[in-house]
């Protein structure tokens, strides 16, 4: 006859392999770290939307400022404030006397975002020269 092992306590242990227990703790810390990374992408699209208008409003002050640059002193109105609106974008701004035969241009630029309206101010000083 055969003699037959009986299972002890001590073969039990020897098994290889992962417990139930185990692998629910593995996917809920897996599961865990794949929500952080998403919740950090919604910040990141949200912060690069933002960014992407800030960068519009200064490149249509820059525009504003290069356009009166080459403009003849002589044919600015001084002291009055002009308004424009572009994309979204509006742009109160204002030439004045910058002394020493110069102009101070103001550029004041709001635009809004998802959840509130920014507002910038630009400025710069053109030499007006003579005969310009």
């Amino acid at each position: 006859m055969k003699k037959r092992k009986r299972a002890t306590a001590k073969g039990l242990r020897s098994r290889s392999g992962v417990t139930l227990i185990e692998l629910i703790v593995a996917v809920t810390i897996l599961m865990m770290g794949l929500l952080s990374i998403v919740g950090i992408s919604a910040s990141v699209a949200r912060s690069l939307g933002e960014s992407r208008s800030d960068g519009l409003a200064a490149m249509a002050a820059q525009s504003r400022i290069e356009k009166l640059a080459g403009t003849a002193c002589t044919s600015f109105s001084l002291g009055t404030w002009a308004t424009d609106s572009v994309r979204g974008i509006t742009e109160k701004y204002v030439v004045a006397d910058g002394g020493n035969n110069t102009r101070l241009i103001t550029d004041s630029v709001s635009w809004k975002t998802r959840r509130i309206t920014r507002r910038a101010t630009f400025q710069s000083l053109l030499p007006c020269r003579p005969g310009a």
